[in-house]
């Protein structure tokens, strides 16, 4: 809280990763789910998209959610024989029910500052994140920030410099005055590189952690 609580004064708007930061994310239990669908030789390191390949692309909007299957198909191919929608099934099942103690956190931060969502995602991850976020609160998850900037619509990836550089055009702010948070050193070594100021998640640590507010109402300390 001591590191947060220095930007209260100078940031305008608050940008958040997504996975990790505002919904857990858990990759183990996709892979888990491909070998229950007797899909081998996919391991974890394999879905991560900063080690390249069509899982890459797909974060990146260079290819569309149909030929993501088709390259699934020639990359791992016992898959086969598998749906398309057992193959989608496994895909999502890395994304964790929302924490709503975060979600009623976030309501309250927009009541101070401009609220952003920056994340390194896809197209079938964010469709599927939407109807979680439906089915739980009752409203769209549009409703909940103010702005969204999505790798597959930016096609560009944190930590790619021009994504910052995109995103604090579209803001039409000073970089000086964006606070950032994610849960990856490297994203946030380039906020801090191209001005902005930023708050590193460690490990068991979620915003509920970083953020206080006296009765959900006024900000004491961010």
């Amino acid at each position: 809280m001591k590191e947060i609580r220095k930007f209260a004064d100078t940031c305008n708007v608050v940008i958040f990763d997504f996975g990790g930061v505002i919904m857990d994310v858990d990759v183990n239990k996709t892979v888990k789910s491909f070998e229950e669908l007797n899909i081998d030789g996919l391991a974890y390191n394999d879905i991560i998209a900063e080690n390249g390949s069509f899982f890459r692309d797909l974060e990146l909007g260079l290819i569309t959610p149909a030929e993501f299957i088709d390259e699934f198909h020639v990359n791992f191919l016992a898959s086969k024989n598998v749906s398309d929608e057992d193959i989608w099934k496994a895909w999502n099942n890395m994304l964790q029910p929302y924490n709503k103690e975060r979600i009623e956190l976030i309501k309250t931060i927009r009541k101070r500052y401009t609220t952003c969502i920056f994340s390194n995602t896809n197209y079938p991850h964010r469709k599927t994140y939407k109807a979680m976020f439906r089915e739980q609160f009752g409203y769209d998850f549009e409703d909940l920030f103010d702005k969204y900037f999505y790798s597959d619509e930016l096609h560009l990836r944190k930590p790619d410099p021009k994504a910052y550089e995109r995103i604090t055009k579209e803001l039409a702010i000073a970089p000086r005055e964006i606070l950032f948070i994610d849960d990856n050193q490297a994203n946030i070594e380039q906020a801090k590189a191209n001005g902005w100021q930023a708050h590193l998640l460690k490990k068991g640590e979620t915003i509920s952690d970083i953020f206080y507010f006296d009765n959900q109402e006024e900000t004491n300390e961010i």
